[in-house]
């Protein structure tokens, strides 16, 4: 079973509300959902294999980590507005 923990939406300009709105549609409350939701279980063993640059680095508990960078890159592609300050700016031609 994977950790209860609520995810963690990072600093926010969002209202108390809409937070709470996006946390619910989103099941950030429910950890064991959005990583059903998401195959976070599977995709976190495949990732769990080490790359060769990241041998040299080790890891305590690969499976682990690769579920935080996995639960991590989901919130942030699900909830664009959880991370403003890694936001990717697009601009429109004025051609």
């Amino acid at each position: 079973m994977t950790d209860q923990e609520p995810l963690d939406l990072g600093t926010t300009e969002l209202s108390a509300d809409e937070e709470a709105r996006i946390r619910r549609a989103h099941d950030l409350d429910r950890p064991e959902v959005f990583d059903e939701r998401n195959d976070v279980d599977r995709r976190a063993r495949t990732r769990a294999n080490l790359l060769p640059e990241e041998l040299g680095a080790g890891s305590a508990d690969p499976e682990a980590q690769a579920r935080e960078v996995l639960r991590d890159s989901d919130v942030r592609t699900e909830i664009p507005e959880s991370a403003p300050d890694t936001m990717v700016e697009r601009r429109e031609s004025d051609a």
